[in-house]
């Protein structure tokens, strides 16, 4: 096999791994109505499984983690890619909607490992310019399940055909685990000693913890995804209420803003080529800054649409510039603990998500404007975790 194909291989076998966990809830979105009439419980129960499979994501991330450092990455990915199967095929025939809750939330913890183990092996396999770039590809991957997972759910969400969703997820972790066995590096190996225990886990979060590089970068990455939960949150709000867009206009938005960011990670591809990770990240958190208060403007100036969803997309846009090139600087920065890094900014994006989503809610006043200043504080908040970095911090 030539090296660009095999090169090839290992970025689409780390796509579906990134992408596992975005699947694992946008495909089933629609069908959530037809879920409720088959479990015979209110749609706000079906939501809950949303809950319970993100809490195992961020529960599993933070063991997981720690895991892959001590006993090497491949075991615990295969483990997890496997009981992610076996829950995908449990959900299908389950007659019980609490047997389908603790699926889901096992299924998170199993999914969790995709999650984590995919970003640390890109940093045992890539350094520096390279890692970026190929945290950039990943992003392209992952900016395409939003746009295809639901349009699998609206295609099979139907009361005769919505389990085959989840055969559908089974299949593409599937596919991942074939590539995990025959295509993907070892990344980093078993220690000699594999013991586990809490000592050495936290020992190797302290080590993340108090290195000033990876917590600013992480705090970087936190915040800035933090931006796209709170536009994710309040958005269907803002557009069919406020301005009210249709929900089919409101698809063609929320579509637009993932092919933006797809673009985005083309376009990071090439600045890549000329530019450090840290300057590409500076100037697109500034640039967030700058469209964040111009849409505050078109807001309170009252201004057309165009122009304020013109802002906006140019503000999702720069997020497709930021996350991979944090992700690569936060994670090369610790790169001996690779494994806590990202088990540990995986829980700190959705404790700083969770905390943002909160806030907005509490904030709520049927007015646009708590959804776009919490983006655009979000933004300010970055600037400054990026600026305030130590001189340990690393550039690559």
């Amino acid at each position: 096999m030539k090296n660009n194909q095999y090169v090839l291989l290992i970025t689409l076998t780390l796509g579906i791994l990134t992408a596992i966990g975005s699947i694992s809830i946008d495909m089933y979105l629609p069908a959530f109505e037809v879920m409720a009439q088959h479990f015979r419980v209110p749609i706000v129960r079906i939501e809950s499984t949303v809950t319970f499979f993100l809490f195992g994501m961020a529960f599993g991330q933070l063991f997981i983690g720690p895991l892959s450092d001590v006993w090497g990455r491949k075991m615990p990915l295969r483990i997890g890619l496997v009981v992610y199967i076996i829950c995908s095929i449990c959900c299908m025939v389950t007659p019980s909607f609490t047997v389908f809750l603790c699926l889901r939330f096992v299924q998170g913890l199993a999914g969790s490992a995709c999650q984590v183990i995919s970003r640390a092996l890109v940093n045992d396999i890539y350094q520096g310019k390279n890692a970026a770039h190929t945290f950039t590809l990943l992003q392209i991957i992952m900016g395409v399940s939003p746009i295809l997972s639901p349009m699998a759910g609206g295609v099979l969400g139907e009361a005769s055909t919505w389990k085959y969703l989840f055969l559908i997820m089974a299949i593409i972790s599937g596919a991942g685990l074939a590539g995990c066995l025959t295509i993907l590096p070892a990344g980093k190996l078993a220690e000699e000693d594999r013991r586990l225990n809490v000592p050495s886990i936290l020992q190797g979060y302290r080590y993340c913890i108090s290195h000033p590089a990876f917590i600013n970068y992480a705090l970087v990455r936190s915040v800035s995804n933090s931006a796209a939960f709170s536009f994710v949150t309040g958005s269907p709000f803002v557009f069919t209420q406020l301005y009210a867009l249709s929900k089919q206009q409101f698809g063609y938005v929320f579509s637009g803003s993932a092919v933006g960011f797809i673009c985005a990670g083309i376009f990071n591809a090439r600045l890549l080529r000329y530019f450090e990770p840290h300057t590409i990240t500076k100037y697109a958190i500034f640039s967030q800054i700058v469209s964040g208060l111009i849409i505050i403007g078109v807001v309170y100036f009252k201004a057309p649409f165009p122009l304020l969803l013109a802002m906006i997309l140019i503000f999702l846009f720069m997020l497709g510039l930021i996350l991979p090139n944090s992700t690569a600087l936060y994670i090369g920065a610790v790169s001996s603990h690779g494994g806590s890094a990202s088990a540990l900014i995986g829980s700190m994006s959705y404790l700083s998500a969770f905390l943002i989503t909160s806030l907005l809610t509490l904030l709520h006043n049927d007015t646009a404007y708590p959804m776009f200043l919490m983006m655009l504080a979000c933004a300010v908040l970055a600037f400054c975790c990026l600026h305030f970095r130590k001189k340990a911090a690393v550039s690559y």
